[in-house]
């Protein structure tokens, strides 16, 4: 991966740089949609409410990461991206039957 070398738009890159980068891009999503998850969990209801949207586009994007767990991970991957997804789809729906 690190020996083959070809041009990407006048940068000379490897398979290695491209494998780095997508890892580094997955860290810093999950690090920002656990911080996002945790403010979200801290507002007070009438300002969840208005929020909701954005909780259930959290817990969507969390079952894309599930399905492509499952299709391209392993076991540690999967179960915690399930268990991710299952937590944030629970809060979404329940913050959804809170009264405003």
């Amino acid at each position: 991966m690190r020996s083959i070398h070809f041009d990407a738009q006048g940068f000379s890159r490897t398979y290695w740089d491209f494998f780095s980068a997508f890892g580094l891009f997955f860290s810093v999503f999950l690090l920002f949609a656990a911080l996002l998850a945790w403010q979200l969990g801290g507002l007070p209801a009438e300002t969840f409410a208005r929020m909701r949207p954005t909780a259930w586009a959290l817990a969507i994007c969390f079952a894309a990461v599930t399905a492509l767990s499952w299709r391209y991970a392993f076991t540690t991957p999967i179960v915690f991206s399930t268990i991710i997804t299952m937590c944030l789809i629970a809060a979404a729906w329940l913050a959804a039957k809170k009264p405003i």
